[in-house]
Protein backbone atom coordinates (compact mmCIF):
# COMPACT_ATOMS: atom_id res chain seq x y z
CA UNK A 1 0.00 0.00 0.00
CA UNK A 2 2.99 2.39 0.55
CA UNK A 3 4.38 2.01 -2.80
CA UNK A 4 1.25 2.53 -3.89
CA UNK A 5 0.37 5.95 -2.01
CA UNK A 6 4.04 6.70 -2.58
CA UNK A 7 3.77 6.69 -6.58
CA UNK A 8 0.86 8.29 -6.22
CA UNK A 9 2.44 11.50 -4.25
CA UNK A 10 5.04 11.41 -6.74
CA UNK A 11 3.12 11.78 -9.82
CA UNK A 12 0.89 14.34 -8.05
CA UNK A 13 4.06 16.61 -7.32
CA UNK A 14 4.99 15.99 -11.19
CA UNK A 15 1.36 17.13 -12.17
CA UNK A 16 0.68 13.45 -13.95
CA UNK A 17 -2.72 13.58 -12.50
CA UNK A 18 -4.01 10.31 -13.98
CA UNK A 19 -1.00 8.24 -13.44
CA UNK A 20 -1.50 9.37 -9.56
CA UNK A 21 -4.79 8.64 -9.45
CA UNK A 22 -4.69 5.71 -10.11
CA UNK A 23 -1.63 4.43 -8.19
CA UNK A 24 -3.90 6.38 -5.10
CA UNK A 25 -7.19 4.87 -6.29
CA UNK A 26 -4.88 1.28 -5.69
CA UNK A 27 -3.60 2.26 -2.39
CA UNK A 28 -7.42 3.01 -1.21
CA UNK A 29 -8.45 -0.52 -1.97
CA UNK A 30 -5.93 -1.87 0.22
CA UNK A 31 -6.91 0.37 2.85
CA UNK A 32 -9.59 2.77 2.28
CA UNK A 33 -9.05 4.80 5.49
CA UNK A 34 -5.51 5.64 4.66
CA UNK A 35 -5.38 10.03 5.66
CA UNK A 36 -2.62 10.42 3.23
CA UNK A 37 -3.73 8.62 0.32
CA UNK A 38 -7.20 10.51 0.57
CA UNK A 39 -5.45 13.30 1.31
CA UNK A 40 -3.58 13.64 -2.01
CA UNK A 41 -6.53 11.65 -4.19
CA UNK A 42 -8.44 14.87 -2.67
CA UNK A 43 -5.50 16.70 -4.19
CA UNK A 44 -5.38 15.65 -7.43
CA UNK A 45 -9.49 15.32 -7.67
CA UNK A 46 -9.06 18.97 -6.80
CA UNK A 47 -6.38 19.99 -9.75
CA UNK A 48 -8.44 18.14 -12.49
CA UNK A 49 -11.48 20.34 -11.44
CA UNK A 50 -13.50 17.04 -9.75
CA UNK A 51 -14.73 18.72 -6.48
CA UNK A 52 -17.28 16.34 -5.78
CA UNK A 53 -14.52 13.65 -5.44
CA UNK A 54 -11.99 15.96 -3.96
CA UNK A 55 -14.04 17.08 -1.03
CA UNK A 56 -14.95 13.61 -0.47
CA UNK A 57 -11.69 12.07 0.09
CA UNK A 58 -10.07 15.52 1.52
CA UNK A 59 -13.25 15.53 4.56
CA UNK A 60 -11.83 11.98 5.15
CA UNK A 61 -8.74 13.67 6.49
CA UNK A 62 -8.88 16.92 8.34
CA UNK A 63 -6.39 15.77 10.71
CA UNK A 64 -3.32 16.07 7.92
CA UNK A 65 -4.69 19.44 6.34
CA UNK A 66 -2.08 21.97 5.92
CA UNK A 67 -1.72 25.56 6.97
CA UNK A 68 -1.59 26.58 3.59
CA UNK A 69 -3.52 29.60 2.22
CA UNK A 70 -3.34 28.20 -1.04
CA UNK A 71 -5.15 25.09 0.20
CA UNK A 72 -7.99 26.58 1.83
CA UNK A 73 -8.36 28.99 -0.98
CA UNK A 74 -8.67 26.16 -3.21
CA UNK A 75 -11.05 24.40 -0.71
CA UNK A 76 -13.20 27.34 -0.48
CA UNK A 77 -13.33 27.32 -4.35
CA UNK A 78 -14.49 24.08 -4.75
CA UNK A 79 -16.88 24.08 -1.81
CA UNK A 80 -18.64 27.29 -3.51
CA UNK A 81 -18.77 25.91 -7.01
CA UNK A 82 -21.07 23.06 -5.40
CA UNK A 83 -22.68 26.03 -3.31
CA UNK A 84 -22.13 24.81 -0.29
CA UNK A 85 -21.51 28.55 0.84
CA UNK A 86 -20.63 27.85 4.82
CA UNK A 87 -18.46 25.47 3.93
CA UNK A 88 -16.55 28.22 1.57
CA UNK A 89 -16.82 30.38 4.61
CA UNK A 90 -15.24 28.17 7.08
CA UNK A 91 -12.74 27.71 5.01
CA UNK A 92 -12.06 31.53 4.25
CA UNK A 93 -11.69 31.97 8.28
CA UNK A 94 -8.60 30.02 8.30
CA UNK A 95 -7.12 32.24 5.22
CA UNK A 96 -7.73 35.26 7.45
CA UNK A 97 -5.39 34.22 9.96
CA UNK A 98 -2.37 33.17 7.55
CA UNK A 99 -0.20 35.37 5.63
CA UNK A 100 -0.82 35.85 1.92
CA UNK A 101 1.00 36.95 -0.81
CA UNK A 102 -0.81 39.73 -3.43
CA UNK A 103 -2.14 37.13 -5.74
CA UNK A 104 -3.36 35.40 -2.85
CA UNK A 105 -5.38 38.34 -1.72
CA UNK A 106 -7.03 38.90 -4.89
CA UNK A 107 -7.90 35.41 -4.19
CA UNK A 108 -9.09 35.57 -0.92
CA UNK A 109 -11.06 38.80 -1.51
CA UNK A 110 -12.64 37.23 -4.82
CA UNK A 111 -13.67 34.11 -2.88
CA UNK A 112 -15.31 36.35 -0.08
CA UNK A 113 -17.02 38.64 -2.67
CA UNK A 114 -18.80 35.27 -4.12
CA UNK A 115 -19.74 33.90 -0.73
CA UNK A 116 -21.30 37.06 -0.55
CA UNK A 117 -19.09 38.21 2.54
CA UNK A 118 -19.40 41.63 0.31
CA UNK A 119 -17.73 43.47 3.69
CA UNK A 120 -14.87 41.94 4.04
CA UNK A 121 -14.23 41.12 0.54
CA UNK A 122 -14.28 45.01 0.13
CA UNK A 123 -12.13 45.27 3.03
CA UNK A 124 -9.67 42.94 1.46
CA UNK A 125 -9.62 45.44 -1.54
CA UNK A 126 -9.31 48.87 -0.04
CA UNK A 127 -6.37 47.45 1.93
CA UNK A 128 -4.61 46.22 -1.14
CA UNK A 129 -5.17 49.79 -2.63
CA UNK A 130 -3.57 51.19 0.47
CA UNK A 131 -0.62 49.06 0.12
CA UNK A 132 0.22 49.62 -3.26
CA UNK A 133 -1.80 53.18 -4.33
CA UNK A 134 0.41 53.58 -7.74
CA UNK A 135 -0.91 50.26 -8.77
CA UNK A 136 -3.65 50.50 -11.47
CA UNK A 137 -4.45 46.93 -11.26
CA UNK A 138 -5.75 47.41 -7.37
CA UNK A 139 -8.54 50.35 -8.70
CA UNK A 140 -9.32 47.48 -11.14
CA UNK A 141 -9.57 45.19 -8.67
CA UNK A 142 -11.70 47.26 -6.36
CA UNK A 143 -14.49 48.81 -9.06
CA UNK A 144 -14.67 45.00 -9.99
CA UNK A 145 -15.50 44.30 -6.02
CA UNK A 146 -17.86 47.40 -5.77
CA UNK A 147 -20.00 46.21 -8.84
CA UNK A 148 -20.09 42.63 -7.34
CA UNK A 149 -21.19 43.82 -4.00
CA UNK A 150 -24.14 45.85 -5.72
CA UNK A 151 -22.32 49.60 -5.51
CA UNK A 152 -23.01 50.38 -9.08
CA UNK A 153 -22.28 54.16 -7.89
CA UNK A 154 -18.92 53.42 -6.39
CA UNK A 155 -17.64 51.02 -9.18
CA UNK A 156 -18.70 53.88 -11.57
CA UNK A 157 -16.43 56.25 -10.28
CA UNK A 158 -13.58 54.03 -9.06
CA UNK A 159 -13.64 52.48 -12.48
CA UNK A 160 -13.58 56.11 -13.94
CA UNK A 161 -10.86 57.86 -12.35
CA UNK A 162 -8.39 55.25 -14.54
CA UNK A 163 -10.52 55.82 -17.61
CA UNK A 164 -8.23 57.15 -20.13
CA UNK A 165 -8.81 56.88 -23.81
CA UNK A 166 -5.69 54.76 -22.97
CA UNK A 167 -6.99 52.00 -20.99
CA UNK A 168 -7.27 49.95 -19.25
CA UNK A 169 -10.08 47.74 -21.14
CA UNK A 170 -11.28 46.11 -17.86
CA UNK A 171 -11.77 49.65 -16.32
CA UNK A 172 -13.86 50.45 -19.68
CA UNK A 173 -15.98 47.62 -18.96
CA UNK A 174 -16.76 47.90 -15.58
CA UNK A 175 -18.13 51.44 -15.99
CA UNK A 176 -20.01 50.23 -18.59
CA UNK A 177 -21.52 47.39 -16.39
CA UNK A 178 -21.92 49.91 -13.76
CA UNK A 179 -24.10 52.64 -15.64
CA UNK A 180 -26.09 49.92 -17.41
CA UNK A 181 -27.25 48.72 -13.65
CA UNK A 182 -28.04 52.73 -13.15
CA UNK A 183 -29.77 53.11 -15.80
CA UNK A 184 -27.27 54.94 -17.65
CA UNK A 185 -27.60 54.14 -20.79
CA UNK A 186 -25.45 56.97 -22.93
CA UNK A 187 -22.46 56.38 -21.18
CA UNK A 188 -22.55 52.50 -20.72
CA UNK A 189 -22.69 52.28 -24.37
CA UNK A 190 -20.20 54.80 -24.84
CA UNK A 191 -18.06 52.86 -22.03
CA UNK A 192 -18.38 49.98 -23.79
CA UNK A 193 -17.85 50.90 -26.77
CA UNK A 194 -14.34 51.72 -25.72
CA UNK A 195 -13.40 49.20 -24.44
CA UNK A 196 -14.18 46.99 -27.71
CA UNK A 197 -11.36 49.26 -29.32
CA UNK A 198 -8.87 48.97 -26.48
CA UNK A 199 -9.59 44.92 -26.82
CA UNK A 200 -10.73 44.40 -30.37
CA UNK A 201 -10.09 40.75 -29.62
CA UNK A 202 -11.62 39.81 -26.89
CA UNK A 203 -15.20 38.74 -28.19
CA UNK A 204 -17.10 39.55 -24.72
CA UNK A 205 -16.75 43.13 -25.27
CA UNK A 206 -18.42 43.51 -28.46
CA UNK A 207 -20.72 41.10 -26.95
CA UNK A 208 -21.65 43.48 -24.63
CA UNK A 209 -21.23 46.35 -26.51
CA UNK A 210 -24.22 44.81 -29.18
CA UNK A 211 -26.41 43.87 -26.19
CA UNK A 212 -26.67 47.02 -24.70
CA UNK A 213 -27.26 48.49 -27.86
CA UNK A 214 -30.08 46.19 -28.58
CA UNK A 215 -31.47 46.78 -24.88
CA UNK A 216 -31.58 50.48 -25.60
CA UNK A 217 -33.29 49.25 -29.23
CA UNK A 218 -30.37 50.99 -31.44
CA UNK A 219 -30.46 47.54 -33.58
CA UNK A 220 -28.49 49.40 -36.44
CA UNK A 221 -25.87 50.38 -34.37
CA UNK A 222 -26.16 46.94 -32.84
CA UNK A 223 -25.72 45.30 -36.74
CA UNK A 224 -23.05 47.61 -37.25
CA UNK A 225 -21.29 46.68 -34.05
CA UNK A 226 -21.36 43.26 -34.64
CA UNK A 227 -20.10 43.41 -37.99
CA UNK A 228 -16.92 45.42 -36.86
CA UNK A 229 -16.82 42.61 -34.13
CA UNK A 230 -16.34 40.05 -36.34
CA UNK A 231 -13.89 41.87 -38.56
CA UNK A 232 -11.84 41.30 -35.80
CA UNK A 233 -13.36 37.69 -34.97
CA UNK A 234 -14.27 36.51 -37.92
CA UNK A 235 -14.84 32.50 -36.41
CA UNK A 236 -17.06 34.14 -33.62
CA UNK A 237 -20.07 31.89 -33.05
CA UNK A 238 -21.43 33.96 -31.23
CA UNK A 239 -20.90 37.15 -32.87
CA UNK A 240 -22.57 35.88 -35.76
CA UNK A 241 -25.33 34.77 -33.49
CA UNK A 242 -25.49 38.19 -32.43
CA UNK A 243 -25.85 39.65 -35.28
CA UNK A 244 -28.48 37.59 -36.93
CA UNK A 245 -30.46 38.46 -33.64
CA UNK A 246 -29.50 42.23 -34.24
CA UNK A 247 -30.41 41.91 -37.98
CA UNK A 248 -34.01 40.70 -37.37
CA UNK A 249 -34.91 43.25 -34.95
CA UNK A 250 -34.07 45.46 -36.94
CA UNK A 251 -36.07 44.60 -39.82
CA UNK A 252 -33.58 43.11 -41.99
CA UNK A 253 -35.20 39.34 -42.18
CA UNK A 254 -33.13 38.61 -45.04
CA UNK A 255 -29.76 39.32 -43.96
CA UNK A 256 -31.32 37.79 -40.44
CA UNK A 257 -32.15 34.60 -42.38
CA UNK A 258 -28.44 33.96 -44.32
CA UNK A 259 -26.79 34.39 -41.41
CA UNK A 260 -28.24 31.45 -39.54
CA UNK A 261 -28.57 29.75 -42.43
CA UNK A 262 -24.75 30.19 -43.00
CA UNK A 263 -24.42 29.14 -39.12
CA UNK A 264 -26.68 25.51 -40.33
CA UNK A 265 -24.89 24.68 -43.57
CA UNK A 266 -21.55 25.26 -41.29
CA UNK A 267 -22.88 22.32 -39.32
CA UNK A 268 -23.83 24.03 -36.00
CA UNK A 269 -23.82 22.20 -33.31
CA UNK A 270 -26.62 23.56 -31.07
CA UNK A 271 -29.93 24.32 -32.06
CA UNK A 272 -29.40 28.26 -32.04
CA UNK A 273 -29.37 29.12 -35.34
CA UNK A 274 -32.54 26.74 -36.14
CA UNK A 275 -33.98 28.72 -33.48
CA UNK A 276 -33.05 31.86 -34.69
CA UNK A 277 -33.99 30.81 -38.35
CA UNK A 278 -37.85 29.85 -37.31
CA UNK A 279 -37.98 33.44 -35.37
CA UNK A 280 -36.90 35.07 -38.77
CA UNK A 281 -39.80 33.02 -40.05
CA UNK A 282 -42.27 33.14 -37.69
CA UNK A 283 -42.30 36.80 -38.17
CA UNK A 284 -42.25 37.11 -41.56
CA UNK A 285 -45.73 34.56 -41.06
CA UNK A 286 -44.09 31.39 -42.73
CA UNK A 287 -45.29 29.22 -40.32
CA UNK A 288 -44.65 25.69 -41.83
CA UNK A 289 -41.29 26.46 -43.27
CA UNK A 290 -40.15 27.62 -39.35
CA UNK A 291 -41.81 24.17 -38.44
CA UNK A 292 -39.83 22.19 -40.64
CA UNK A 293 -36.40 24.13 -40.34
CA UNK A 294 -37.31 22.85 -36.35
CA UNK A 295 -37.93 19.43 -36.94
CA UNK A 296 -35.14 19.24 -39.37
CA UNK A 297 -32.65 20.18 -36.54
CA UNK A 298 -34.26 17.90 -34.35
CA UNK A 299 -33.40 15.32 -36.44
CA UNK A 300 -30.04 16.04 -36.81
CA UNK A 301 -28.90 17.23 -33.43
CA UNK A 302 -31.36 15.35 -31.00
CA UNK A 303 -34.49 16.26 -29.17
CA UNK A 304 -34.38 19.43 -26.79
CA UNK A 305 -37.10 21.50 -25.16
CA UNK A 306 -36.18 24.38 -27.31
CA UNK A 307 -36.69 23.06 -30.14
CA UNK A 308 -39.91 21.06 -29.55
CA UNK A 309 -41.46 24.24 -27.44
CA UNK A 310 -40.54 26.26 -30.75
CA UNK A 311 -41.78 23.92 -32.95
CA UNK A 312 -45.20 23.88 -31.01
CA UNK A 313 -45.57 28.17 -31.51
CA UNK A 314 -45.06 27.41 -35.05
CA UNK A 315 -47.41 24.63 -35.64
CA UNK A 316 -50.23 26.88 -33.31
CA UNK A 317 -49.47 30.17 -35.54
CA UNK A 318 -50.03 27.90 -38.95
CA UNK A 319 -53.62 26.99 -37.17
CA UNK A 320 -52.49 23.25 -36.42
CA UNK A 321 -53.87 23.36 -32.66
CA UNK A 322 -53.34 19.07 -32.37
CA UNK A 323 -49.74 19.34 -33.60
CA UNK A 324 -48.99 21.83 -31.53
CA UNK A 325 -50.51 20.20 -28.43
CA UNK A 326 -48.05 17.37 -28.91
CA UNK A 327 -45.40 19.83 -29.27
CA UNK A 328 -46.52 21.35 -25.79
CA UNK A 329 -47.16 18.18 -23.87
CA UNK A 330 -43.60 17.12 -24.88
CA UNK A 331 -42.12 20.73 -24.07
CA UNK A 332 -43.45 20.20 -20.92
CA UNK A 333 -42.47 17.14 -19.70
CA UNK A 334 -38.64 18.28 -21.03
CA UNK A 335 -38.88 21.15 -19.00
CA UNK A 336 -41.68 21.33 -16.38
CA UNK A 337 -41.06 24.20 -14.45
CA UNK A 338 -40.99 26.46 -17.82
CA UNK A 339 -44.36 28.77 -17.27
CA UNK A 340 -44.63 29.99 -21.05
CA UNK A 341 -44.65 26.38 -22.16
CA UNK A 342 -48.04 25.61 -19.86
CA UNK A 343 -49.03 28.58 -20.83
CA UNK A 344 -48.99 27.83 -24.93
CA UNK A 345 -50.25 24.24 -24.38
CA UNK A 346 -52.87 26.00 -22.15
CA UNK A 347 -53.73 28.36 -25.41
CA UNK A 348 -53.50 25.43 -27.92
CA UNK A 349 -56.40 23.14 -25.87
CA UNK A 350 -58.13 25.98 -25.16
CA UNK A 351 -58.23 26.88 -29.05
CA UNK A 352 -58.99 22.97 -29.73
CA UNK A 353 -61.73 23.15 -27.36
CA UNK A 354 -60.19 20.83 -24.25
CA UNK A 355 -61.42 23.10 -21.61
CA UNK A 356 -60.61 21.31 -18.33
CA UNK A 357 -56.83 20.56 -19.83
CA UNK A 358 -56.68 23.97 -20.78
CA UNK A 359 -57.84 25.56 -17.21
CA UNK A 360 -54.95 22.95 -15.70
CA UNK A 361 -51.93 24.42 -17.68
CA UNK A 362 -52.92 27.67 -17.71
CA UNK A 363 -52.98 27.53 -13.71
CA UNK A 364 -49.76 26.02 -13.59
CA UNK A 365 -48.26 28.68 -15.26
CA UNK A 366 -49.58 30.99 -13.01
CA UNK A 367 -48.49 29.56 -10.40
CA UNK A 368 -45.12 29.30 -11.62
CA UNK A 369 -45.18 32.89 -13.16
CA UNK A 370 -47.80 34.77 -11.25
CA UNK A 371 -47.55 38.00 -13.55
CA UNK A 372 -47.91 36.03 -16.81
CA UNK A 373 -50.41 38.56 -18.18
CA UNK A 374 -51.14 35.99 -21.41
CA UNK A 375 -51.90 32.85 -18.98
CA UNK A 376 -54.05 35.32 -16.96
CA UNK A 377 -56.74 36.50 -19.97
CA UNK A 378 -56.08 33.42 -21.30
CA UNK A 379 -57.80 31.39 -17.98
CA UNK A 380 -60.57 34.49 -18.23
CA UNK A 381 -62.01 32.85 -20.87
CA UNK A 382 -61.44 29.36 -20.18
CA UNK A 383 -63.68 29.88 -16.99
CA UNK A 384 -66.36 31.77 -19.28
CA UNK A 385 -66.37 28.93 -21.79
CA UNK A 386 -66.66 26.08 -18.84
CA UNK A 387 -70.08 28.38 -17.69
CA UNK A 388 -71.43 28.89 -21.24
CA UNK A 389 -70.33 25.81 -22.90
CA UNK A 390 -71.89 27.43 -26.26
CA UNK A 391 -70.02 30.11 -26.71
CA UNK A 392 -66.96 30.96 -29.10
CA UNK A 393 -63.75 31.31 -27.96
CA UNK A 394 -62.88 35.09 -28.10
CA UNK A 395 -60.39 36.26 -30.59
CA UNK A 396 -57.31 36.73 -28.49
CA UNK A 397 -53.86 38.70 -29.42
CA UNK A 398 -51.32 35.57 -31.16
CA UNK A 399 -48.41 37.05 -28.35
CA UNK A 400 -44.83 38.12 -28.53
CA UNK A 401 -42.93 35.53 -29.89
CA UNK A 402 -40.48 34.62 -27.75
CA UNK A 403 -36.92 36.05 -28.04
CA UNK A 404 -34.58 34.31 -30.27
CA UNK A 405 -30.82 32.32 -29.47
CA UNK A 406 -28.16 35.25 -29.48
CA UNK A 407 -30.82 37.44 -29.47
CA UNK A 408 -29.53 39.00 -25.65
CA UNK A 409 -27.16 37.72 -23.49
CA UNK A 410 -28.38 37.04 -19.87
CA UNK A 411 -25.80 38.81 -18.79
CA UNK A 412 -22.25 41.24 -19.27
CA UNK A 413 -19.27 39.79 -19.36
CA UNK A 414 -17.72 40.83 -16.25
CA UNK A 415 -13.74 41.53 -16.99
CA UNK A 416 -11.13 38.94 -15.00
CA UNK A 417 -9.66 39.98 -11.64
CA UNK A 418 -6.14 42.00 -12.04
CA UNK A 419 -3.55 39.85 -10.43
CA UNK A 420 -0.23 41.73 -9.65
CA UNK A 421 2.87 41.68 -11.40
CA UNK A 422 5.09 38.90 -11.25
CA UNK A 423 7.82 40.69 -9.61
CA UNK A 424 6.95 42.92 -6.97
Amino acid sequence: MDAYRNLGYLEWTRHQLEDARQALEGALKLSPGDEYANYYLGRVEMDSGIYPKALTHLEKCKGVWPNDPGFFLHMATGYLSLRRDSDARHALAHVQKLDLTDEQSVKYGALLIASQENAAGLEVFGRMRKQHSNAEWTLVNLALAQLLAGQPGDAFSTAQSICTPQGPAAAWTIMGIAAAETQDHEHASEAFRKAAELAPGQEERWLDLTRELMEQQHYIDAVAAARQGLEQLPRSYALRLRLGAADMKSGHYQEAEDVFRDLIAKGDPQPTSAIGLAQVMLREARFDAAAEILEDAQKRLGTSFLLVYFQGIALDRAGKPGEAITKFQEAVRLNPKNAEAHQWLGKAELRARQVDQAIAQLEEALRLDPNCQPARRLLAQAYAIEKEPGQAMQQTEPGEIPKAMGEEAADFFFPAWEMPPATQ
